[in-house]
């Protein structure tokens, strides 16, 4: 009988621990790594124009601007092979109202990375220390010929592959995308479903070799968009090549030089530059170059002076040229807290309508960052997602 109660006491307890083991196998759940990220930007801008406002903000005005503030949100956890895969989820004031700029789940590893959903076009290179990144955009971005809608200028609907080189300094991707993020009845001929894909190559420091290495970010990018146009589809083919390098070797008073230019084919009889669209379906070719000067006392980032220069001439349009100059000084009294000022000045053209535009911002910015159970170790800041103007 006490055989037969040990066998009955062993069964139960055999079938518990099997129990057990199946829920644990079955129901497994891992806390992802959490991260919070945002910055609140606020200026105050006074607007001087005596022409038609040509450039990429038509709707500048004087007053406090909040535009460029984000939250962003990041969970990712490590897959049971090798990599890491998660997700990000990022907001933005936009036009008085709030906006998902960053919404893609990605994947990768020490070789590629994998990123599906809506987040920044890869239609620049370099990250130029201006205020924000609309500050020059008609230079600095390769325009979208289906929108006049600034969003759709910086953010989309991408599929992109990164394959890296070189414990990732450098990379070679490709992307496919949708350019328009709002509603088709808002600019009827724009083209339905993908109308965008590019290709480049990127050689791109990390943060702790900036300003011990001669070269801090370089590459070139293709960037082709579908148009829709009264004589059919067409597609816009643009180049985008650009450099930027340590003018000294120095970490605690550094002095960079940045390069970039954009080569756009445009469409046939592209004549009409009354709109962002309509300008980037123009030929034309954009050069921006700009001198930074960034103070580290005891290698911690206090201060930055810059000054940025423009210019860009639509080849096939009479006297179609502007060019713009922006000089603007940022000072980090204290972890993640800048007070700033900007002055942009822009001359237009007689094809352009003449005349010039002057903006003037002072403002303050509070970034943050906070990670929680970080149980990857590898570390990316979020904050790279966002417009950097000081590094």
């Amino acid at each position: 009988m006490q055989i037969f109660k040990q066998l009955i006491l062993a069964s139960v307890l055999t079938g518990l621990l099997v129990q057990s083991v199946h829920a644990l196998e079955v129901d497994r759940e891992v806390v992802p790594r959490m991260t919070i990220g945002g910055r609140v930007i606020s200026t105050l801008d006074s607007v001087d124009m005596d022409s038609v406002d040509m450039d990429s903000d038509p709707g500048a005005k004087e007053g406090i601007n909040l535009s460029d503030s984000a939250i962003l949100m990041r969970f990712d956890k490590r897959t049971y092979r090798d990599g890491v895969a998660g997700a990000v989820v990022g907001i933005k004031e936009h036009e008085d109202a709030v906006a998902f700029h960053e919404l893609h789940a990605f994947y990768w590893n020490r070789n590629y990375r994998f990123e599906l959903g809506r987040t920044r076009l890869r239609n620049t290179l370099l990250e130029l220390p201006l205020i924000r990144d609309d500050d020059l955009m008609d230079y600095t971005h390769v325009g979208n010929a289906s929108s006049n809608e600034e969003f759709d200028q910086i953010y989309g609907e991408t599929a992109a592959f990164d394959w890296y080189l070189d414990r990732k300094i450098q990379a070679l991707g490709l992307w496919a995308g949708t350019r328009r993020n709002g509603d088709p009845a808002d600019f009827p001929d724009a083209p339905d479903g993908f109308d965008s894909y590019g290709a480049g190559y990127v050689y791109q420091q990390p943060e702790d070799l900036l300003y011990v290495k001669r070269i801090r970010h370089a590459g070139v990018l293709l960037d082709r968009q579908k148009v829709n146009t009264a004589g059919g589809d067409e597609w816009l083919n643009a180049a985008v090549a650009g450099i930027e390098f340590n003018l000294n070797m120095n970490p605690i008073n550094n002095w960079s030089l940045g390069l970039q230019t954009i080569y756009n084919n445009g469409v046939d009889n592209a004549q009409n530059l009354g709109s962002v669209a309509s300008r980037a379906r123009a030929k034309s070719t954009s050069l921006v170059t700009s001198v930074r000067y960034t103070g580290r006392p005891k290698l911690l980032t206090r201060w930055q002076g810059a000054i940025t220069a423009a210019v860009k001439d639509f080849s096939d349009v009479d006297q179609a040229t502007q060019w713009s100059i922006a000089p603007n000084a940022v000072y980090r009294i204290g972890q993640g807290v800048d007070v700033f000022a900007q002055l942009k000045y822009t001359d237009y053209g007689d094809g352009l309508g003449g005349g010039s535009d002057t903006v003037v911002q002072l403002g303050m910015a509070f970034s943050l960052e906070a990670m929680f159970n970080d149980n990857i170790g590898e570390r990316d800041s979020i904050l790279n997602l966002e417009h950097g103007y000081i590094h």
